[in-house]
């Protein structure tokens, strides 16, 4: 069995594979350090001992020594760490491919287990990135916005009157009182964005290009932003999964 792993900046998820298929998968969020008892609440020990081989994205650097040396204690594998050199990724047209993140490459390569290119891939967590696929299939470029908790919490930390609020998805773009109108503001204002980022990208890779959506808040925006062709929530774990079936040939 395959052992996927995302290690994001406020979560880490993992998904084991059987063949082609997910049979486990759990989310926790991301630890300042890889304790047994942390990767335990992330791979309990009877998945551990299935496992045969594993690859991880991950965005946060500081954490991939304690989550290897983990992983390799309690499934005895070598975890390879997916990066801009690693084959059976991308063809990355870019100025700097090793700026690239892992979890960019592994949505991109998962998006084209689904559509042939052109595509659209858009991740919605912490941050929201646009990521493109020309149609040679090669990384083309995209963009980066800040993701909706961090656009909350900017406004709370630069405005005195202001306090942090819970998001939750308003019911009209028109706040009757603060905290909705933060709401209001911060989620329509995104969809007016996205789907005028999607209408521009198209425009660059041509009209059929099919838009994948993903990440943990990008149900927030299911049937909301027009454009998007399919959600896909477990998009990175099948990139990861076909880039190391890559790697095995």
């Amino acid at each position: 069995m395959l052992l996927a792993v995302d290690v994001g900046n406020t979560t880490t998820a993992v998904a084991v594979f059987r063949n082609r298929t997910i049979v486990w998968r759990r989310r926790v969020p991301t630890p300042s350090s890889w304790s047994s008892r942390a990767l335990a609440s992330l791979l309990p020990s009877p998945w551990a001992g299935r496992v045969t081989a594993a690859i991880a994205s991950s965005v946060v650097p500081r954490l991939n020594r304690g989550l290897r040396a983990g992983i390799h204690r309690a499934c005895r594998v070598r975890t390879v760490f997916l990066d801009s050199r690693t084959p059976g990724g991308l063809v990355l047209r870019i100025d700097r491919p090793g700026e690239l993140g892992a979890d960019r490459i592994a949505d991109c390569v998962g998006a084209l287990t689904l559509f042939p290119p052109p595509l659209i891939v858009i991740d919605s967590g912490t941050a929201i990135t646009f990521d493109l696929v020309d149609r040679n299939g090669d990384y083309c470029g995209g963009c980066i916005l800040p993701g909706i908790d961090i656009a909350i919490q900017c406004l709370a930390d630069h405005a005195a009157k202001l306090k942090p609020i819970e998001f939750r998805i308003p019911s009209s773009p028109l706040g009757r009182n603060t905290a909705d109108s933060i709401r209001a503001g911060i989620f329509f204002g995104y969809v007016g964005a996205l789907q005028h980022l999607i209408s521009q990208y198209r425009r660059e890779l041509g009209r059929a290009t099919k838009v994948v959506a993903t990440g943990g808040m990008a149900g927030h925006f299911k049937d909301r932003v027009a454009g998007i062709d399919l959600h896909a929530p477990d998009l990175i774990f099948h990139g990861l999964r076909r880039i190391q079936e890559g790697l095995q040939g």
